[in-house]
């Protein structure tokens, strides 16, 4: 399974990617360009993609980037997506995050919405 597949958004991912967004305050990780909340070249990368349920709202795992040129650079270099994530959260949870990508959780996309809403309200 690749980490860089497409896989179809959800509603959970939308909402999502309005808390990681606002958490981290509306700017790039790699570059620091700041953008303003409904900007549409700022969004949410994962460094194992939305097909692995067990990452895919998982904070380490997904990265606040521009869309161009910073997520677009990564895509095309993954080697050096993954050291600069590695750099960015320690190898001990690179390793964990790896194990947790490939480990098997449920979709419930019900219960992630109900989560990812509760997370975004905790920001207000």
């Amino acid at each position: 399974m690749s980490r860089f597949g497409t896989t179809k958004r959800r509603p959970a991912d939308i909402t999502y990617s309005q808390y990681l967004r606002k958490l981290r305050g509306y700017r790039c990780e790699k570059c620091g360009a700041r953008h303003e909340p409904n900007s549409k070249n700022l969004g949410v990368s994962h460094y194992w993609g939305r097909v692995n349920e067990s990452t895919r709202y998982d904070d380490q795992n997904c990265d606040i980037l521009c869309n161009i040129p910073c997520h677009q650079y990564f895509e095309s270099h993954k080697t050096e997506y993954e050291t600069w994530k590695r750099e960015r959260i320690g190898v001990k949870a690179f390793k964990a995050l790896d194990v947790k990508a490939h480990t098997y959780k449920k979709r419930d996309d019900a219960m992630r919405l109900i989560e990812v809403k509760e997370l975004l309200k905790s920001l207000e």
